[in-house]
C-alpha cells in the first residue's frame, strides 16, 4: 500500500513538473518580441543620420507659439522600438486655459510656409496632419495633443512627431 502512495505522489509530481516546465517555455516565448511576417531589420544609413538632423531644425519643432513652451525634441532616425520607423519629436507645453485656435493657426502658418501639404481631415486628438518630401524621402508630421487638463479646447501639452521610413516608403496622410 505505501508504495502504492509514492508511486502516485511520484507519477502527479511528474505531471506537475511537466506542466510547469511547458508553462516556462510557453512564456519564454511570449516575451520574445513578435516580429510581422516578412519583416526585416533596417540598417540605419548615414542618410536617415541626415534627415533626421534635419528634420530637428524645422520650424515647425523649432519654434513654438508664444506662451508655450518647448520642452524637449528627440530624434531615433531608424529602429529601436519604432517598428524601423524614423522619428523626430517635440513636446510643447501649453499652459492652462490655452485656446487652441491661435495654437493650430500658428502651426498652420509655418507648415504652408514649409511647404507641407496639410491633410483636410482631422481627428480630436491629432488635430493637424500633414506631409511633404525632403531630401527625395517621404516624411510626415502629426500634431497630437498629450495630457489634456479640464475645460474644453484646453490642453496641457502637444506632440509633435515627423515621422519616416527608411528605405523611402511613402507615409502620406489619409485624406
Amino acid at each position: 500500500m505505501p508504495q502504492q502512495v509514492f508511486a502516485r505522489i511520484a507519477v502527479v509530481g511528474a505531471v506537475l513538473l511537466g506542466v510547469l516546465v511547458l508553462c516556462g517555455v510557453v512564456l519564454q516565448q511570449l516575451a520574445e518580441p513578435i516580429k510581422s511576417p516578412g519583416a526585416r531589420a533596417i540598417e540605419c544609413t548615414d542618410a536617415d543620420h541626415r534627415l533626421a538632423e534635419q528634420l530637428t531644425r524645422d520650424r515647425v519643432l523649432s519654434s513654438p507659439p508664444s506662451g508655450t513652451t518647448l520642452d524637449r525634441v528627440d530624434q531615433a532616425p531608424c529602429g529601436g522600438e519604432s517598428d524601423d520607423w524614423g522619428l523626430v519629436s517635440a513636446d510643447i507645453g501649453l499652459p492652462p486655459g490655452t485656446s487652441m485656435d491661435p495654437v493650430l493657426d500658428h502651426y498652420r502658418t509655418l507648415l504652408t510656409a514649409g511647404h507641407w501639404r496639410i491633410a483636410p481631415e482631422s481627428g480630436e486628438w491629432n488635430p493637424l496632419c500633414a506631409d511633404r518630401t525632403t531630401n527625395g524621402q517621404q516624411v510626415r508630421l502629426i500634431l497630437g495633443f498629450g495630457r489634456a487638463t479640464p475645460g474644453p479646447h484646453t490642453y496641457g501639452e502637444l506632440g509633435i512627431d515627423i515621422s519616416f521610413k527608411p528605405g523611402g516608403e511613402d507615409l502620406r496622410c489619409h485624406s
